[in-house]
């Protein structure tokens, strides 16, 4: 018979399973204040019902469990004229969920998605062209932004080092 979990044991999964947690909240709300609050309530709920979780090993689906639905409860409250569709968080929790299990989400990872909320609006904007969506070539985003092929090659080189410097300050603030 499994011994039950201690408060210390839990504090302990806590932190050894911060990054994970951060990563799946962040994937679910996009902005990094509000996954740095769910991710508190997540971590006050678990300790006040440590008493349910059985195994250190179920640890990480049931505190994934607890985030969902603070994710819920964070969507409710900030969209309150807007229903917001809870299969759609279910959904967002599990793609989270499978992307951390193919590849765990590093400390790198995690500074640069902040990193990447920090932006102006309009480097975001930038960016995700340049890098999710498919127009990318520097010709079509001179033309959906209106500037330059050079302009668009020196703005995004100017964001990738803001970037690279806001990961290694938020790195370095985290050794």
């Amino acid at each position: 018979m499994p011994r039950p979990i201690r408060q210390s044991q839990l504090a302990g999964l806590l932190m050894q399973h911060r990054t994970s947690l951060y990563a799946h909240i962040f994937a679910c709300v996009r902005h990094h204040a509000d996954a740095e609050d769910i991710l508190q309530s997540v971590s006050i709920a678990a300790m006040e019902s440590y008493r349910q979780l059985q195994t250190e090993e179920g640890f990480l689906p049931w505190a994934r469990e607890i985030a969902r639905r603070r994710v819920l409860a964070h969507h409710r409250l900030a969209h309150r004229q807007q229903a917001f569709d809870p299969e759609l968080v279910q959904a967002l929790s599990e793609a989270a969920e499978r992307v951390e299990e193919a590849a765990p989400a590093s400390d790198h990872h995690v500074a640069l998605m902040a990193c990447l909320e920090a932006l102006p609006a309009e480097s975001r904007r930038l960016i995700s062209a340049r890098y999710r969506d498919r127009g990318g070539d520097a010709e079509k985003l001179a033309e959906r932004f209106g500037h330059s092929v050079q302009s668009i090659y020196a703005r995004i080189k100017r964001i990738k080092i803001a970037l690279r410097n806001c990961v290694e300050k938020r790195l370095e603030r985290e050794m």
